[in-house]
């Protein structure tokens, strides 16, 4: 306990990599800046993988690169020839795609009597046509090679109600049904689609 009797959450020591990835290649949306993407992305390099980075926003996708040693491409997954254009330079650059982590998405706070057409749309776009359009992308590469992972990045509110999320949570409901249908389409073809669903997380802009 601290001074004000309230029991303080100790953070657990960081755990080095064991080289679970040595040998794959594993391309990443949303991994600019401080966040899940980038974290990902530092972890699969830990890992012993062969990463490459993608995010719609170029200065900051530069400096993760950079920073992790690793290949980046810029994508707006909001647009297919955008989306095609990043596996195009995924496939070139690392030869092939073991694993596709899906971590684009994108939030925002309104009530649903407040929300806007384009709010709603927006977030949806992002968040769950975005996932759709990168794993639509990502199986028919794995489908010709028979194997590869998929992982997309939900959330706890795909399940859990909370207040001005509607369209965010709707969107990782939408994710996580996503996931089921096309892992069950996948697994005899021999490719792994799963999700995760987050919940607090410790980031630069997450006080600890």
């Amino acid at each position: 306990m601290n001074d004000s009797g309230m029991t303080e959450t100790r953070i657990p020591d960081y755990v080095p990599g064991h080289g679970l990835l040595a040998g794959k290649t594993v391309l990443i949306t949303a991994a600019a800046g401080s966040g899940i993407g980038s974290a990902t992305a530092r972890r699969c390099v830990e890992e012993g993988a062969t990463v490459m980075v993608s995010d719609r926003h170029g200065a900051r996708l530069a400096e993760t690169a950079s920073e992790l040693g690793v290949a980046s491409a810029p994508c707006d997954v909001t647009d297919e020839d955008s989306v095609q254009a990043l596996f195009d330079a995924a496939i070139e650059q690392l030869g092939h795609v073991d694993v596709l982590i899906n971590n684009a998405g994108l939030g925002g706070t309104a009530e649903v009597h407040e929300m806007t057409d384009d709010q709603w749309a927006r977030v949806l776009d992002v968040t769950l046509n975005g996932t759709f359009r990168c794993t639509r992308a990502a199986l028919n590469h794995m489908y010709e090679r028979g194997s590869g992972v998929i992982v997309n990045n939900a959330s706890v509110l795909g399940w859990r109600a909370q207040s001005g999320q509607a369209h965010y949570a709707a969107a990782k409901a939408g994710v996580m049904a996503l996931t089921r249908c096309s892992g069950v389409e996948a697994a005899p073809r021999g490719v792994r689609v799963n999700g995760v669903a987050p919940a607090s997380r410790c980031t630069p802009i997450w006080p600890r």
